[in-house]
């Protein structure tokens, strides 16, 4: 099915490049992200490794204070590329380094100053004789999450520059350093939330640190520099840039805001079954981004030259590759009971209706990711933004009375039922772009 996309362009001679790297290297990283639950619930328990969970949730949130100017970089980066303007692209992206530094900066200092007045016990639901110093280990998780901010935006640049395998070896290499330390702290330290916490959200940050300074010894006429900063192309970035933070805050309501419900509804101990279930059929939404990843700039690329056959002609390859991966994510339903006893044996249970629900969820995550990245990368992101908003209204409030009626299947049935209404209109807005017949608020 992937050699289908192989042609004389070399966006896509490119991007299939990307793909084939990448599949081995994200299986590389899905297999590791697989290993460290049991090995992480072993060191753990049920009980802490929800609070983990939850932690990473909320705290995930902080990835909305980059206003974003991630994905702002990604798209005007691309664009300027695609006109042969390395001066431009290193200007947004000395521009977008410094603006990110600054913004994170305040936001880290104004964290400490609410910390005085926050009770991460009650906010978490979490019981004080469980754990010990939960405040301090928010404390030392939001500074990893806000240097992530800065130096993660090399992944940006390589995906602007459509080398989505660059960006996964990264990620690859900061997962296995993750599963090798905490390995290492299995047989070393007792067991500890405070130090798994940091091992896992300080060994993706710093390797990241690592491959910067490599990275822009290659890219170096793209390379950021204080001489490049110009504050007057802040505005198209942040115009980008707002509109994606907007889709980014409806993301996270989805995704994240799960983990925080199910734990004040039901207790951290119900977060592990939940992700568990999450996490196997997050694998099939894994491998389909693997595929999708590299075409988002690669579409920036063909609609900056007005190229939108090839867009069309792409669109409809990768949707009957999605359809191959629905029949793959029905197979894994029915073998999951088998796959749940031989990764996590009888640690936790996992009731099928879960597991039936989780597997719709990654489907419907699937489909509207087609649509979604084809309009990221032409820019056009007003229907989006209203969609992730309405999105986001109709999910909390529909996961709390489902969540009390019928338990955490409840919070799974909200999400199918939020992500439903893109599922619908996003494949309407693609076809008027492709086509030409895009008016009003289809083409903003």
């Amino acid at each position: 099915m992937l050699s289908n996309l192989l042609s004389t362009q070399d966006r896509t001679k490119r991007a299939v490049q990307n793909i084939g790297i990448s599949l081995f290297i994200k299986g590389g990283s899905i297999l590791i992200s697989f290993l460290l639950i049991p090995l992480t619930l072993d060191y753990l328990n049920p009980y802490e490794y929800g609070i983990w969970l939850t932690l990473n949730s909320v705290l995930s949130w902080v990835y909305l204070f980059d206003i974003g100017l991630g994905n702002g970089l990604r798209n005007r980066l691309a664009e300027a590329l695609a006109k042969g303007d390395n001066a431009l692209g290193k200007i947004y992206v000395s521009t977008t380094y410094f603006c990110m530094t600054v913004i994170i900066s305040i936001i880290y200092l104004l964290f400490l100053v609410a910390q005085n007045w926050l009770d991460w016990y009650e906010i978490l639901n979490v019981e004080a004789d469980k754990v010990e110093r939960l405040n301090f280990l928010v404390t030392v998780l939001f500074g990893f999450f806000c240097l992530s901010f800065v130096f993660r935006l090399l992944g940006n640049v390589f995906m602007a520059k459509q080398l989505s395998a660059a960006n996964d070896a990264v990620a690859f290499a900061g997962n296995l350093l993750s599963l090798l330390v905490i390995c290492a702290c299995t047989k070393l330290f007792p067991s500890s939330l405070m130090l798994v916490g940091c091992v896992l959200a300080g060994s993706p940050l710093i390797v990241f640190i690592i491959a910067t300074p490599f990275a822009y010894s290659v890219y170096k006429s793209i390379a950021p520099s204080f001489g490049y900063v110009r504050f007057d192309y802040f505005r198209p970035l942040l115009s980008l840039g707002v509109k994606f933070m907007i889709i980014q805050v409806a993301v996270l309501v989805l995704y994240m805001s799960s983990n925080l419900i199910i734990s004040h509804l039901f207790g951290p101990q119900e977060v592990t079954p939940y992700n568990i279930a999450f996490k196997l059929f997050s694998a099939v939404s894994m491998g389909f981004t693997i595929i999708i990843t590299p075409f988002w700039s690669a579409i920036t690329d063909a609609y900056t030259k007005r190229e939108y056959s090839w867009i069309e002609k792409t669109v409809r390859r990768i949707c009957l590759i999605w359809l191959l991966l629905f029949a793959g994510t029905c197979v894994l339903l029915v073998l999951s009971p088998w796959v749940y006893r031989v990764w996590i044996g009888d640690k936790v249970e996992i009731p099928f209706a879960l597991s039936a629900l989780c597997a719709l969820y990654a489907s419907l995550i699937n489909w509207n990711n087609i649509w979604a990245y084809t309009i990221n990368g032409t820019g056009k992101l007003f229907v989006s933004l209203i969609l992730s908003v309405v999105q986001a209204i109709v999910y909390i409030p529909l996961a709390i009375i489902l969540g009390k009626y019928i338990g955490v299947t409840g919070i799974v049935v909200s999400l199918c039922i939020s992500m439903f209404i893109s599922s619908v209109v996003a494949p309407v807005q693609t076809r008027k772009l492709l086509i030409g017949s895009a008016k009003g608020i289809w083409n903003k």
